[in-house]
């Protein structure tokens, strides 16, 4: 073999590691919670601000599940899952990028930038999420990982508000993760195992 054909023999796993690369960047995703109680309900939009839970028990108008897309930039950006909307709902909104509150950030909710967005802090973070494994996470400004998220419970609707960093109002920590929960197929029988008889 010539010395060429083992060169290029040799780099093809690096070419098929970055191409697999550029792919995990682009790839859509959501984002499931995990927690006291929480076995991985997904992540929707309502009124520019993130909750976990089912959008039909949101009263906002535009509720609707994200599905996001990472970018190099370590942003997430989201559009509306529109094949389960109900009825009454219309989520018009698309391309919004997941915040999280800064350090000095006052209001510590989750929350979502488009064009409408009411947020009045310059203290969010947009841009330094990415995931660990299947974990979401947040690179800190001194490049420590970071994984603050908490919840708070909408009533008793089973909703949750998001937040960041905060458990003051009875928030419960969470662990955001693109891989939902596991159930058996409907279509596999329950049985029971009997021993076999020994002779």
């Amino acid at each position: 073999m010539s010395i060429l054909k083992l060169a290029l023999f040799a780099s093809l796993p690096f070419v098929a590691l970055g191409a697999r690369q550029r792919r995990a960047t682009t790839d859509e995703f959501e984002l499931f919670a995990y927690g006291p109680k929480l076995g991985g309900p997904g992540l929707f939009y309502a009124d520019g601000y993130a909750y976990i839970g089912d959008p039909s028990l949101s009263n906002s108008s535009d509720a609707a599940t994200v599905i996001c897309r990472s970018s190099l930039n370590g942003a997430f950006t989201g559009s509306p899952n529109t094949t389960n909307l109900a009825n009454s709902t219309s989520a018009d909104w698309s391309n919004v990028t997941l915040f999280v509150p800064g350090p000095s950030n006052t209001d510590h909710r989750v929350g979502f930038l488009d064009s409408s967005n009411t947020t009045t802090s310059s203290d969010i973070i947009t841009d330094s999420f990415f995931f660990y494994g299947s974990t979401a996470m947040v690179k800190g400004s001194d490049g420590s990982l970071e994984t603050f998220w908490t919840g708070l419970a909408v009533g008793n609707t089973g909703v949750y508000a998001l937040y960041w960093n905060d458990t003051s109002l009875g928030q419960v920590h969470l662990t955001m993760r693109n891989v939902g929960p596991s159930s058996p197929p409907a279509a596999v029988p329950i049985s029971t195992v009997t021993p076999a008889s020994r002779s």
